[in-house]
């Protein structure tokens, strides 16, 4: 389990936490990450981002504005992927 804050009291406006390195999936074995977030009145955007062991570049596959909720939500996401990765 990980566990991040990040609250308007904070010097930094922005953080990241970023899974193990997972290996390539195929039709038998997708990876399902589920994760649970709360995102203040005050707002914000939560991200979740896939980078392919052979890319530079964080490829954004999920978002949330986070507008007015100031509640838990639950998220599942599915990836699927030729090569290692990270979230």
């Amino acid at each position: 389990a990980y566990f991040l804050s990040l609250s308007s009291e904070m010097r930094s406006s922005s953080a990241t936490l970023r899974t193990n390195v997972f290996l390539p999936t195929d039709k038998e074995h997708i990876c399902q990450i589920t994760f649970h977030y709360w995102i203040s009145q005050t707002g914000g955007t939560l991200m979740v981002g896939l980078q392919k062991h052979s890319e530079d570049t964080i490829t954004n596959i999920w978002q949330d504005l986070g507008e007015l909720q100031n509640q838990w939500k639950t998220n599942t996401i599915t990836i699927n992927s030729t090569e290692k990765y990270e979230v």
